[in-house]
C-alpha cells in the first residue's frame, strides 16, 4: 500500500487555505510550474477589473510552526540561497507566505524590505537563515497593509534600477514616457523628498549649519516643487529657532524667528496650493500671538522689579499702561487664532493643519505663567481650557492622518496649560500618549511627560538649555525698557554684565561665616541701572572681614575677593567656611543682616562704605 507524504499533504493544505483567504477578495492565484523558490504569483483585482498590481508567492506551511513565547512573530527557516534571492536579486515583488496549517492561519512577510535580512546576507557562509515573520500580519484581515507594502516594493526596486542604470539609459528611456513635464516634476519631487529625509536627520543629530545649507538649496532650487518648498522652510524654521535658544540671545528673539518663517510661508504660498495657504495664516497669526505674550511677559518682569524694595513709581506707571494696551491685543490676536481652529474642524484638507493649531498654544504657555503670577486664576483656568480644547483638535486631526509625532507636539504643548498630574489636560495628555500606536513614538511622547513633571518639581532636565537665568531676566527687562544690549562695549551694557553676575554673593560668603560684602563705590551707570532696572549690583563691591576687620574693594565681586582671599583668607587659621550645601536664601540673607548688620552700618561714611561717584 502507497502512502501519500505528511509534507506532501501539508503542503497541499497550505495551498487551499492560501486560496480560501485571497480568492474571495477577487485576487487570483496562479500555480507556477516551474521557478526557482516561487511556488505561485498573484493578481490584485477590484472588483472584476485587474489593478496591474502582482506579486510571487514563496508558500511556507506548517503544521507546527515556531511561535515566540511572546505570540508577536513566527520564525521561518529559508535557504541562504533563496533568502538572498528573494530580498536582493528578484525583480518583482515577493511574500513569503507562512500557512500554518493546524490553526488556519495564513501569514506574509516581505523580505525586499527586510535590511536586517539584506545586511546578513554579505559574505555570510551559513547555508540557512531564520527571519521573523510579524504575527499581526495575518491575511485577509492585513490585505491593506499587503498592498501598502507592495508600493514600497517597487519604489525599492525602482531606486535599484535607476542606481544601476546608466545616466545615458535612463534619460533615453524617458522619452518614451507621456506628458514629460508631469513626469519629470514626479522624478524631481522622489530625490527632493530623500533631501528632505536627509536635512531632518541632521537636525536631530545637531548638525546645524549642514542641515541649514541644504534647506537653503531646495529653497533656492526653481524646479522644486511649492510643497517641497514649504516642508524645507518648516525644517529651517526648526533649525534657526534651536539655533537661537542655544546662542545666549534674548528670549524676544525666539518669536521674531518663528514671525519671520511664518512670513516667508505666506510668501511661499500666495499662490497656493490652498491648504498650504490656510497653514502658513495660522503659522502667522500664532508667531505674532507669541510675540505679543513674550512683550507683555518682559513688561510685567520690569513692573515686578519695580513694585517692591523702593521701585521707580513713575517707571511702574508707564508700564501698567503698556500692559493695559497688550492685554486687549493677546486677547484680540488669540480670538482670531481661536476662529481659525473653529474652521479647521470642517476644512476638506485639514489634514496639514494638526501642528499648525499646535503652535497657537504655545506662547499661551508663557502667558498662563504670566496670570498665575499675578493672582488671576480665573482668567488663566479660562484661557488654559480653551488651549487644551485646541490640543484635542490638532490630536484628532493628527490621528486622522497617522500623524504620530503631530500628537507628540500638541501633547507637549497641552502640558504647558497646567502643573500638575491631577489635572484633566495631563490626564488627556496621558491618554493620547498611551493611544499612539508606533511603540518608539509613544515612549518618546511618555518621555516628554516624565520630563514636564521634573520641571514642574523645580527639577533639571537633560537636553534643555540651561543658561544665565539672571542674564536672561535682565535681557527680557531691557528689551520691555526698550533698551539694546547688543553692543558688548558700551558701558551700560558692561555694567548690567556685572550686575548680573554679582546678584548673588552666595559664591563668596559660602567660604567663611566671618565674610560678608557690600556695595562700594556706585557711579553713573550703577544708579542709572538703580532708577531702570531696580538693581543694585551694578556698582562695586566690598567684602570684609567682620572678625578681624579686613577689607577689599574691587569692580566686580570675584576680582575683590581673589585679592582678598590672598590678602587674608589663605592664611587665616580662623577661617569658618560654611557646611558644603549652604545656599543664600531669603532666610539665610535675613540671618546675615542680623548678625552682622550693625558691622555694615559702622561702614557709613568710610571708604569701605557704599558712597556715590562721579565715574564708574
Amino acid at each position: 500500500m502507497i502512502e501519500k507524504p505528511s509534507e506532501h499533504e501539508t503542503n497541499r493544505a497550505g495551498k487551499r487555505l492560501l486560496r480560501d483567504v485571497l480568492e474571495p477578495l477577487g485576487w487570483v492565484v496562479n500555480d507556477v510550474q516551474e521557478d526557482y523558490g516561487i511556488d505561485c504569483n498573484v493578481q490584485v483585482f477590484d472588483k472584476a477589473c485587474p489593478t496591474g498590481a502582482w506579486f510571487h508567492v514563496q508558500l511556507k506551511s506548517s503544521i507546527c510552526s515556531a511561535y515566540s513565547a511572546d505570540l508577536t512573530f513566527l520564525s521561518q527557516e529559508l535557504s541562504v540561497d533563496h533568502a538572498r534571492h528573494y530580498a536582493l536579486e528578484m525583480r518583482g515583488p515577493v511574500i513569503v507566505v507562512h500557512v500554518d496549517v493546524q490553526s488556519r492561519s495564513v501569514f506574509w512577510y516581505a523580505p525586499q524590505l527586510d535590511r536586517r535580512l539584506s545586511v546578513s546576507l554579505y559574505g555570510t557562509d551559513s547555508k540557512s537563515t531564520t527571519v521573523r515573520i510579524p504575527a499581526n500580519q495575518r491575511l485577509p484581515e492585513t490585505a491593506p497593509a499587503l498592498l501598502d507594502t507592495l508600493e514600497r516594493i517597487h519604489l525599492l526596486l525602482a531606486n535599484r534600477e535607476l542606481t544601476s542604470a546608466s545616466v545615458r539609459s535612463f534619460a533615453e528611456s524617458l522619452d518614451h514616457m507621456p506628458d514629460q513635464a508631469t513626469l519629470y516634476r514626479a522624478f524631481q519631487e522622489k530625490p527632493d523628498t530623500l533631501k528632505l529625509h536627509n536635512i531632518r536627520r541632521l537636525y536631530d543629530q545637531s548638525e546645524f549649519t549642514e542641515a541649514k545649507s541644504r534647506a537653503e538649496v531646495l529653497l533656492c532650487d526653481p524646479d522644486s516643487t511649492i510643497e517641497i518648498k514649504f516642508w524645507a522652510e518648516i525644517q529651517l524654521r526648526a533649525i534657526d529657532y534651536r539655533q537661537t535658544v542655544h546662542s545666549g540671545k534674548p528670549q524676544t528673539e525666539l518669536p521674531k524667528v518663528l514671525l519671520a518663517h511664518a512670513k516667508d510661508l505666506q510668501k511661499l504660498t500666495a499662490t497656493g496650493p490652498k491648504h498650504l495657504k490656510f497653514y502658513s495664516l495660522i503659522a502667522r497669526h500664532a508667531a505674532e500671538l507669541d510675540v505679543l505674550v513674550h512683550e507683555n511677559s518682559n513688561i510685567f518682569m520690569a513692573l515686578h522689579q519695580h513694585l517692591h524694595q523702593d521701585g521707580n513709581p513713575m517707571m511702574a506707571l508707564g508700564l501698567y499702561a503698556r500692559r493695559s494696551a497688550l492685554s486687549r491685543q493677546i486677547i484680540s490676536n488669540y480670538n482670531r487664532c481661536l476662529r481659525l481652529a473653529r474652521y479647521a474642524t470642517t476644512y476638506p484638507d485639514r489634514w496639514v493643519l494638526g501642528r499648525a493649531l499646535a503652535e497657537i498654544v504655545t506662547p499661551l504657555g508663557m502667558y498662563l505663567t504670566t496670570l498665575r503670577s499675578e493672582k488671576h486664576f480665573e482668567a488663566e483656568r479660562a484661557f488654559a481650557d480653551s488651549a487644551l480644547q485646541i490640543c484635542k483638535l490638532a490630536v484628532w486631526i493628527c490621528q486622522e492622518t497617522e500623524d504620530d509625532e503631530g500628537i507628540v507636539l500638541a501633547i507637549i504643548d497641552s502640558l504647558l496649560t497646567t502643573r500638575s498630574v491631577d489635572s484633566d489636560a495631563y490626564r488627556w495628555a496621558d491618554q493620547a500618549a498611551q493611544s499612539i500606536p508606533d511603540p518608539d513614538v509613544r515612549a518618546d511622547a511618555i518621555g516628554c511627560m516624565e520630563r514636564a513633571v521634573k520641571r514642574w518639581q523645580g527639577e533639571k532636565v537633560d537636553g534643555d538649555y540651561h543658561g544665565d537665568t539672571i542674564w536672561q531676566i535682565i535681557q527680557n527687562i531691557s528689551t520691555a525698557l526698550r533698551i539694546d544690549l547688543s553692543n558688548e562695549n558700551d558701558p551700560l551694557v558692561r555694567s548690567l554684565r556685572i550686575a548680573a553676575k554679582d546678584n548673588s554673593p552666595e559664591r563668596v560668603l559660602a567660604t567663611c561665616e566671618h565674610i560678608v560684602a557690600t556695595q562700594g563705590a556706585v557711579g553713573p551707570n550703577a544708579r542709572l541701572i538703580r532708577n531702570l532696572f531696580n538693581v543694585d549690583t551694578a556698582g562695586s563691591k566690598v567684602v570684609h572681614c567682620t572678625l578681624h576687620d579686613w577689607h577689599k574693594e574691587g569692580r566686580e565681586l570675584d576680582a575683590a575677593f581673589k585679592e582678598f582671599k590672598v590678602s587674608y583668607c589663605d592664611s587665616c587659621p580662623e577661617k569658618k567656611p560654611r557646611p558644603e550645601q549652604w545656599q543664600y536664601t531669603d532666610e539665610a540673607r535675613r540671618e546675615i543682616e542680623t548678625r552682622h548688620g550693625e558691622y555694615v552700618a559702622r561702614l557709613q561714611g568710610t571708604p569701605h562704605g557704599p558712597r556715590f561717584t562721579l565715574t564708574d
